[in-house]
């Protein structure tokens, strides 16, 4: 399988949405052990970077867990107690931040101005 050139997804989001696919689809089941960064690469027609960050989409999700020096494997699907306390969801990590984003721009339009009334 390939990512679709067409797809105005990003290539790893696109790796990302196969394999949750896979993953909620039962066709890999908890506990299974993920094929290797550099076999999915192979398998999707990418880099191994770009099958890393795909991959890092799962985990923030908290679908897959990274073991090391053993690999990657599906965590076992949460329950709703687990839902409140669980890992953030990528649309949380977005808006925290664009909001880190627009700070960052005001601190440095103040640092700016005061660094035009000391110079004054």
């Amino acid at each position: 399988m390939t990512v679709a050139a067409h797809d105005p997804r990003p290539k790893k989001v696109q790796i990302a949405d196969a394999l949750r696919t896979e993953i909620t689809g039962a066709r890999l089941p908890a506990g299974h052990r993920l094929a290797s960064l550099r076999d999915l690469a192979e398998r999707f027609e990418v880099t191994t970077v770009t099958i890393g960050t795909a991959l890092q989409i799962l985990m923030d999700e908290g679908l897959i867990t990274s073991v090391p020096t053993r690999g990657y494997f599906v965590q076992t699907p949460p329950t709703d107690a687990d839902e409140a306390t669980g890992p953030v969801k990528r649309d949380e990590i977005n808006a925290i931040n664009s909001e880190i984003r627009e700070l960052a721009a005001r601190v440095a339009e103040l640092e700016r101005r005061a660094g035009q009334k000391g110079s004054a």
